[in-house]
């Protein structure tokens, strides 16, 4: 192939890879995407159990459970990572300031705290800022689009109820998409409906897939 010809469409790929996808406004009212946005997380007080499916390159499999309790209102979070036989392998409180109170290999490397502390946010918590934008996706859905320290988040709301959040960071690369089922536990009848189902796929700086399946949740008053 001429190489004349070559190089603009290798910068084309290169765009094309680091570049958002468009938000189209449409006749529905912005603010009642938006809502449905910030419904999607939690308002109130919550502590979840769920098992985590744990899927790493080089086909590094596990199960664990992981226990959270979150106050919204207050911007904390509070988890625990236990193995299957109910040993704590991992402890941390952020309200914050993140501060670990147990970690075992290889939990204890900083690194992987604080990534791990920022997946949950990004599960768990809606940005603060209001949205950049909505309107439709690409894919004919209705999202949001909000602007972070460090990059953008996109919500995307399915016809099915899932919630897909994009995560990319400051140069636009997609480093997390989150898919996002809810539902009402049992025994909180007339409550908020929470994450039940989670599948989290990490893209950079390490690619990794975590699947988290609803064991309880009961809601609280009481702070992490």
């Amino acid at each position: 192939m001429n190489h004349a010809r070559l190089l603009p469409l290798i910068v084309l790929m290169l765009i094309s890879c680091h570049s958002l996808p468009a938000i189209t406004p449409n006749g529905k009212i912005p603010a009642d995407i938006e809502a449905a946005c910030a419904a999607s997380f939690p308002r109130q007080a919550w502590r979840m159990v769920h098992t985590i499916k744990t899927d790493f390159p080089g086909g590094r499999k596990g199960v664990m459970l992981g226990v959270v309790s979150l106050v919204p209102g207050k911007n904390t979070v509070e988890c625990a990572l236990l193995s299957i036989e109910g040993l704590r392998l991992f402890e941390a409180h952020d309200d914050g300031t993140l501060t670990i109170r147990r970690a075992l290999p290889p939990f204890d490397r900083p690194a992987l705290a604080d990534g791990m502390m920022q997946d949950i946010r990004l599960i768990f918590f809606r940005p603060e800022a209001p949205p950049l934008a909505s309107g439709m996706m690409p894919s004919g859905e209705p999202g949001c689009r909000y602007s972070l320290a460090d990059g953008i988040q996109d919500i995307v709301r399915k016809p099915s109820g899932e919630m897909v959040i994009h995560r990319y960071d400051g140069e636009n690369r997609l480093i997390r998409r989150v898919t996002i089922t809810r539902c009402h536990p049992a025994g909180t009848a007339g409550q908020e409906a929470i994450p039940c189902r989670i599948l989290l796929e990490a893209f950079h700086p390490a690619r990794y897939q975590l699947e988290l399946d609803l064991v309880e949740a009961r809601p609280t008053v009481d702070s992490p």
